[in-house]
């Protein structure tokens, strides 16, 4: 039996729950456009993008190290939810389970949104690190997001 956890943060962005659940959650292939240096693709491997059962594999560097992960993803569109459950690739191999959990809280105040991130984990042992670096390096993906889709909205109103 391994060592359980659960790490959190929280991203405020300016783009809607609605905006942001339809890049990463649909159109996760375009993040290599949005975020070159961090996401290099994300294959289909089964199912659709966007809908729970499918299997992805993402393609990414992370601190400074090529790297991919394969997902089955559980999503709910009604909260902007979607649940990655990690079954392959170097997530794997440093973790007995692991769910990543984004969830899109759109803010009553100001159309903005709240991105909750979460890591549910069972490690081996307390040797191996907590998911820390790959938390952070999501909340500077859900930055890249929001920072392309305001300066594609900003380029739309001056047209």
């Amino acid at each position: 039996m391994g060592v359980k956890g659960k790490i959190e943060d929280k991203v405020e962005i300016k783009t809607s729950a609605q905006e942001f659940h339809d890049v990463l959650n649909g159109k996760p292939h375009h993040l290599a456009n949005i975020s070159p240096e961090k996401v290099h693709g994300c294959t289909l491997h089964s199912g659709e993008f966007g809908s729970t059962g499918s299997t992805i594999e993402w393609h990414y560097t992370h601190e400074g190290v090529k790297k991919s992960t394969k997902q089955l993803i559980e999503v709910d569109d009604g909260k902007f939810k979607v649940v990655y459950k990690v079954i392959g690739g170097y997530l794997s191999e440093e973790y007995i389970d692991l769910h990543i959990i984004y969830n899109a809280v759109p803010k009553p105040d100001d159309g903005g949104t709240i991105v909750h991130w979460t890591f549910e984990f069972e490690k081996p042992d307390e040797k191996t690190p907590d998911p820390t670096s790959e938390l952070q390096y999501l909340c500077g993906l859900t930055k890249d997001i929001d920072a392309h889709i305001q300066e594609a909205a900003a380029a739309a109103a001056t047209k």
